[in-house]
């Protein structure tokens, strides 16, 4: 795993970051985007255009990036992990104000696609 954090999101929201390099130069980066228990802000599905587009600029990544979105028991209040793989159909940032004052970068719109934890493993190339 290159790096890993707590990111910010909309409305005091805060999700868990990983991100991984691939070994091979032509493979895009992962980026795991997990929804914590405790969070009491917009959700990681909700807010999957503008986290995707504050991750790829606040770490300049080439994009396109594979995303998954994880959400994992403890966050699901009582249902079972899951893993999506997250596809936009642009990656190009754009800015947006949707409320008076406040401007927040996105990135075109989300399509999920579940997958399970051996293929994000496949996916990340470690256990996650």
């Amino acid at each position: 795993m290159a790096s890993g954090y707590i990111h910010p999101s909309p409305r005091s929201g805060k999700r868990r970051v990983r991100i991984y390099l691939p070994e091979e130069e032509l493979d895009p980066p992962v980026v795991i985007r997990s929804e914590l228990p405790n969070n009491g802000g917009t959700s990681v599905t909700y807010a999957a255009e503008q986290l995707a587009a504050e991750v790829i600029r606040s770490h300049e990544s080439p994009t396109p990036l594979a995303e998954v979105e994880h959400w994992p028991e403890e966050g699901t209040r009582g249902g079972e992990e899951t893993f999506e793989l997250v596809v936009f159909s642009r990656y190009e940032e754009e800015e947006r104000a949707p409320y008076l004052g406040e401007t927040r970068a996105r990135i075109g719109t989300a399509t999920w696609k579940r997958l399970d934890r051996a293929a994000v493993k496949v996916l990340v190339g470690e256990k996650v």
